[in-house]
């Protein structure tokens, strides 16, 4: 068959596979794709859509198997729809595709990222198939269904209320006589979504829940505050879950922490439990770093302290500012929170590795076996923001989802290592692409070379990774103390209220 017949066909086997549960037909459409894979003529939107279909084809398989509700960890399925949807979404060709499917691929890896338990980047790809098509059915309900899930994984019970708001609202979205459905399978769901939209609307007061969510709060006294304020709002960056829900100001503050803690008389001790400290430390890292990309990133002209600095022209355009600098520390200080979260799980969860052993790429994973098992504190583990962390983990160590990372997010471990440990160079782009030839002399020769734009690129990418593990760290928390209240051991508590850090008299 020609390549065009050829995908024709496997799409067809693999819906077919689908309607009839027909695993063996499934198997047989996954082994043709391989071999469609092989062919080199195969290019352009061809090639965006075989990573689609297979990614469909291990979705049935997933199904099929009945592990999509599992409690397991480590799923194969899991990881190959991912990287065929990563693939699909990475190619050059991906926005020359029908806009629908461009829908679909984003919608499918947005509910693949929130099953493994990262409805922050789930959010983020949903609202990239709405900004395609505003009347997307699929992407506005599982949007809905999403927050809700995020919603209930919350402490904050005012929280819930928004999320809870939200959800009703793409799910009448999707229900509604706009919306748009791509086959008539999907448009069967109509009257769930609205259903579901109705239930939300029986859980809070939502005429209540929009009125405080669209209240304008003040962004600050001064004009560079609001400035900065509202460019956190835009990129999604304070540690707040409301942001997740779009740049409302009430949502300009970072409010997140850890929940109530349990402890017994003996664990409590005369101070307040070492873990508030800690994870205090790890928003106020958060907050400078946030803060240090954004001086870096709007910087003009140059700065007293560089005045005097005596430094040789190399001939390739370098980037040496105070700005660059305070870029370059952002994304380092950034980088360097993912270790400290495995040292916090590492002594909350009782994982028991040395101070030494522990690192974001390890704390997940036993030192020995090929492939190394998942610890057993982990394995089936039922914590949905901690199975998170783990999958979050991969996009930063694992080679196969490096490889198909969008650029923003590709080489993030590499760039840290030649920050941190070695040589690297920053270009300036001057809108002549300089810094597009002098990263391709990568390899070449001593050090690393990297665009100021994709500098800027990557840290704010490193940000936004950062942001959402705080985020699972505390919904991670909270899903361990409301196992072991439930639990019910009957261990004799003490109560230890707190005050927060401002009545204290900070400004």
């Amino acid at each position: 068959m020609s390549d065009a017949e050829a995908l024709v066909r496997l799409g067809e086997m693999i819906d077919r596979a689908a309607d009839t549960t027909d695993e063996k037909l499934n198997d047989t459409a996954i082994t043709c794709s391989e071999h469609l894979q092989s062919r080199d003529t195969l290019a352009g939107e061809s090639r965006v859509l075989l990573h689609y279909f297979r990614a469909n084809a291990f979705e049935n398989r997933l199904g099929l198997s009945g592990e999509a509700q599992s409690w397991a960890w480590d799923i194969p399925h899991f990881e190959h729809i991912l990287l065929e949807l990563r693939k699909a979404v990475a190619h050059e060709a991906f926005g020359d595709l029908n806009p629908i499917r461009q829908c679909q691929i984003f919608t499918n890896l947005a509910n693949r990222l929130n099953a493994v338990g990262r409805p922050v980047e789930a959010l983020a790809h949903w609202d990239r198939a709405i900004a395609i098509n505003p009347r997307f059915a699929m992407a506005l309900a599982n949007r809905g269904y999403g927050l809700g899930h995020y919603g209930n994984s919350l402490y904050d019970g005012g929280h819930f209320a928004l999320f809870m708001l939200s959800s009703h609202d793409s799910l009448s979205a999707a229900s509604s006589k706009d919306a748009e459905f791509e086959s008539p399978d999907n448009y069967a769901h109509k009257q769930m979504f609205e259903l579901e939209a109705r239930r939300a609307a029986e859980r809070v007061n939502i005429d209540g829940a929009r009125a405080n969510l669209t209240q304008e709060f003040s962004l600050g006294r001064s004009r560079a505050e609001r400035q900065y304020r509202s460019w956190c709002l835009g990129n999604r960056l304070f540690l707040n879950p409301l942001n997740d829900l779009g740049d409302f100001s009430i949502a300009a503050h970072d409010v997140l922490h850890l929940p109530s803690l349990t402890l017994g008389i003996d664990e409590s001790g005369a101070e307040p439990p070492v873990a508030f400290g800690f994870y205090n430390q790890l928003k106020q890292e958060f907050v400078a770093a946030r803060w240090l990309f954004f001086e870096g990133m709007t910087e003009k002209g140059g700065h007293f302290s560089d005045k005097g600095n005596h430094l040789y022209d190399t001939l390739n355009i370098p980037s040496y500012s105070l700005g660059t600098e305070k870029t370059k520390l952002a994304f380092r200080m950034a980088y360097s929170l993912f270790d400290k979260i495995a040292f916090f799980i590492n002594d909350y969860f009782k994982v028991g590795l040395g101070e030494k052993e522990v690192s974001f790429r390890s704390i997940w994973s036993e030192r020995k076996g090929h492939p190394k098992p998942l610890r057993t504190v982990f394995d089936g583990r039922r914590n949905w923001s901690l199975r998170g962390l783990y999958w979050l983990s991969k996009d930063l160590y694992e080679p196969t989802f490096q490889d198909v990372a969008e650029p923003e997010a590709r080489g993030m471990a590499h760039l840290r290592n030649h920050l941190e440990h070695k040589y690297c160079q920053v270009h300036e782009d001057l809108g002549i692409g300089y810094s597009i030839f002098a990263t391709a002399q990568n390899g070449r020769g001593l050090g690393f070379r990297i665009g100021r734009e994709e500098l800027d690129s990557k840290t704010l990418h490193i940000l936004k990774l950062a942001r959402a593990a705080l985020i699972y760290l505390s919904l991670a928390v909270h899903r361990e103390e409301q196992v072991g209240r439930a639990r019910g051991d009957g261990a004799l508590v003490v109560s230890m209220p707190l005050m927060t850090w401002n009545e204290r008299g900070r400004l």
